[in-house]
């Protein structure tokens, strides 16, 4: 199936895109072909311990085409980062052993290490989804950890994808809980875009909203089945992160579907490194902010009494950072640098249209953070912050410092130049219902 087949909105003719996408049942039957038209006679089979095992009951022939030796199949550690080191071992494994291209079996991480790996290598990639755990797989970035900064990088999307459903839906319940997550985000995430070009000029489109909308409520609509292992629910959720996906080959960036909510996802991922503790669901953590923005966007859109704050010096808050951030400051500081660097001007446009603003705002319809919660509950996924295990005062803490790690406008930056922030914090967590 052509990407164009599986979305009915029309498609730009000039996107990188997948050449073929495979969602249904029964589909490992498939990966001979796969292997043989996208990635030649020399594949590299990349998994960890966990994805490759989600195969266990398929045949290696089946798999590959051909038995696997040990010198075509390089295992990861088990629960391993998407850093750059690792992208760094991989690309040494494919230039230095002659392989004509890399074949991930995997979700979130394999598949960001096999993308960003077989782009500095030139070589193609195609992707078997052992979980529908995230949105990533279809899309033009890949996201890495360098220096302890998690950012997206520009990366070519697979030449091909599988999502057997048979395989999603074996697949520990969380996982798709976690994509479900994900893919809540894109109300949140998509008017922060908006607030981005209104306030900066970065750029704005509606046809990436236009190309996941109707599957975003399709995979909504079939929550209650995924932890039930239901194959149509899951096929429906693959459908709306395989084109949640292609909205950012369209926008040209992760901006269609990565706002507020994953900063403060991303910000306690860094955290969680550095202190040497497990991390979390990424999907799942992105729910649970998605509710914290969303009620945020609702305060903010009843807001009339803004306060805007005096330009700051960047003295004082590359101070503020520096403490607030710790070990993370370093790789943190250019980022904030740079969008300090636009404070005056968006500060002005506030103060002159903030009305205006808010009534553009008011006119996405962004659901409540009660809506996002409902759905997020019918798939028994992760709705409160006790179900991350999160102290409130921590993501307290994170929604007054997740803004500083990267240069992306959001809800959050919003809230601290109109004087909303920090005051009214606590607000929001009361609000959101997490």
């Amino acid at each position: 199936m052509k990407l164009t087949e599986l979305c009915s909105e029309p498609l730009p003719g000039d996107l990188d895109l997948s050449e073929e996408i495979l969602i249904g049942n029964d589909l490992c039957g498939e990966m001979p072909r796969l292997v043989s038209e996208h990635i030649g006679p020399r594949p590299l089979w990349l998994a960890d311990p966990s994805t490759w095992n989600a195969l266990g009951d398929v045949d290696l022939d089946c798999k590959t085409g051909r038995p696997v030796g040990e010198e075509g199949l390089h295992l990861l550690p088990g629960h391993p980062h998407a850093d750059t080191e690792q992208v760094g071992r991989v690309c040494g494994l494919v230039e230095g052993g002659g392989f004509s291209g890399i074949v991930a079996v995997g979700s979130g991480t394999v598949n960001d290490i096999a993308k960003m790996a077989a782009t500095l290598s030139s070589v193609p990639y195609i992707a078997f989804a052992t979980a529908a755990s995230m949105n990533g797989y279809s899309s033009g970035i890949a996201a890495i950890l360098a220096d302890g900064l998690k950012v997206t990088v520009p990366a070519r999307p697979p030449r091909a994808l599988i999502m057997d459903s048979n395989v999603l839906a074996k697949a520990p319940p969380e996982l798709a809980q976690a994509g479900l997550g994900d893919l809540l985000s894109k109300p949140v995430s998509t008017a922060d875009w908006w607030l981005g070009d209104r306030l900066e000029g970065r750029g704005f489109d509606e046809l990436p909203g236009r190309i996941v909308d109707d599957a975003v409520r399709q995979a909504a609509t079939h929550a209650t089945g995924l932890p039930l292992g239901d194959l149509q629910a899951h096929e429906a959720l693959a459908r709306a992160l395989v084109l949640s996906g292609t909205s950012m080959v369209a926008a040209g960036s992760s901006s269609p579907a990565s706002g507020g909510e994953h900063l403060l996802s991303h910000l306690w991922d860094m955290e969680a490194l550095v202190s040497n503790q497990p991390l979390r669901l990424h999907g799942a953590q992105v729910g649970v902010a998605t509710c914290i923005c969303a009620a945020l966007y609702h305060l903010l859109i009843d807001f009339d009494t803004p306060r805007f704050p005096k330009l700051p010096e960047w003295a004082k808050t590359s101070e503020r950072i520096r403490i607030a951030h710790g070990e993370l400051a370093d790789a943190v500081l250019p980022q904030a640098e740079k969008k300090f660097s636009g404070f005056a001007q968006r500060s002005a446009i506030l103060q002159e249209d903030w009305p205006q603003i808010r009534a553009e705002l008011a006119s996405f319809g962004i659901p409540t953070s009660q809506e996002i919660r409902t759905i997020l509950q019918a798939a028994r996924a992760p709705s409160t912050l006790v179900e991350l295990n999160l102290e409130k005062d921590e993501a307290i803490d994170a929604l007054s410092r997740a803004r500083d790690i990267r240069d992306r406008y959001t809800v959050l930056d919003l809230a601290f130049e109109l004087g909303f922030f920090p005051a009214g914090i606590s607000q929001v967590m009361a609000h959101s219902g997490v």
